[in-house]
């Protein structure tokens, strides 16, 4: 779907919601729209979308049908992994992994060479929205113009690895695609997530100027905390995610974590939030010290 705004996009959403269940209307940070629901009247579906924008690759289909089609079993997920610990993790929760330096034509040649026709796929903060796009626009369309390669693909938004581990967590293959990838959606992007890093330069922040060496801690891709001192700026980055509310922190340490870093920080959460559980696992990515995941 295109050529449509906020209001209508909003619009659509109560009006499917009324309709059915299993309702999800997602961007693709370009202008464009998906729409998914479960309902009796597939006609009244595509009234709603065409009140709210200009519809194209328009499907309806039985559930009875799809699945004699297109086994459950048939879908894998693919995750953007950096560090060997953090690989371990999504492979042995049964994903996929692409690790190293992360291309899109690196992420649609590991989609191709994937065996199954559907495919989930964990970004975790590799790649820009366009070039996501990009890369399922091109898996679909098979290779050389067949379809014999093409893969159904749906590029799940999270941003991070942590929100990938919570989306991975929910994965159900005995769901439909669009409903795993609708539930997986939920959960990473009902995670917060944050990292700490080491300034590698003098740089401008909306919170100030840093130094080189000081302590970053990042919500998202902003910058909210800076102290020269990394451990004091990972508690304070801690209080700030957490103070906003939570019931699960997830620690993913990094190679250059300073030892102990874990335990210190679960200490401070034990002490500072009672009743928050927390979980800390030895990632090994090169860049954050840690990333830190709020659900």
């Amino acid at each position: 779907m295109s050529d449509t705004d906020g209001e209508r996009i909003a619009a659509l959403r109560n009006e499917l919601a009324g309709l059915g269940d299993s309702v999800a209307v997602v961007g693709d940070g370009a202008g464009g729209w998906s729409a998914h629901v479960h309902c009796g009247d597939a006609g009244a579906a595509v009234e709603a979308g065409l009140a709210a924008g200009r519809l194209s690759r328009i499907r309806i289909e039985g559930l009875a049908a799809r699945s004699a089609e297109l086994p459950r079993a048939d879908r894998g997920i693919l995750a953007v992994a950096s560090g060997a610990g953090a690989a371990r993790l999504f492979e042995d929760a049964g994903a996929m992994v692409l690790d190293g330096e992360v291309t899109a034509d690196r992420l649609l040649t590991a989609i191709r060479e994937l065996p199954h026709r559907e495919v989930l796929v964990l970004p975790n903060g590799a790649l820009p929205a366009h070039e996501l796009v990009a890369v399922s626009v091109a898996a679909r369309g098979g290779v050389g113009g067949t379809r014999s390669a093409a893969r159904d693909v749906l590029m799940l938004p999270s941003g991070s690895m942590v929100q990938g581990l919570a989306a991975l967590a929910v994965h159900d293959p005995g769901r439909i695609a669009v409903d795993d990838a609708f539930a997986m959606s939920e959960a990473a992007a009902g995670t917060r997530w944050g990292a700490l890093r080491i300034a590698a330069e003098r740089a401008l922040t909306i919170v100030g100027t840093c130094a080189r060496g000081d302590g970053l801690g990042l919500v998202g891709n902003d910058v909210v905390v800076i102290d020269p001192d990394a451990r004091a700026a990972a508690r304070t980055l801690l209080d700030r995610m957490l103070g906003l509310g939570g019931e699960l922190v997830t620690l993913l340490l990094g190679a250059a974590a300073p030892a102990g870093l874990g335990d210190e920080l679960a200490q401070h959460i034990t002490a500072t939030f009672p009743g928050v559980e927390v979980v800390a696992y030895d990632g090994g990515q090169p860049v954050d010290l840690v990333q830190i995941g709020v659900e």
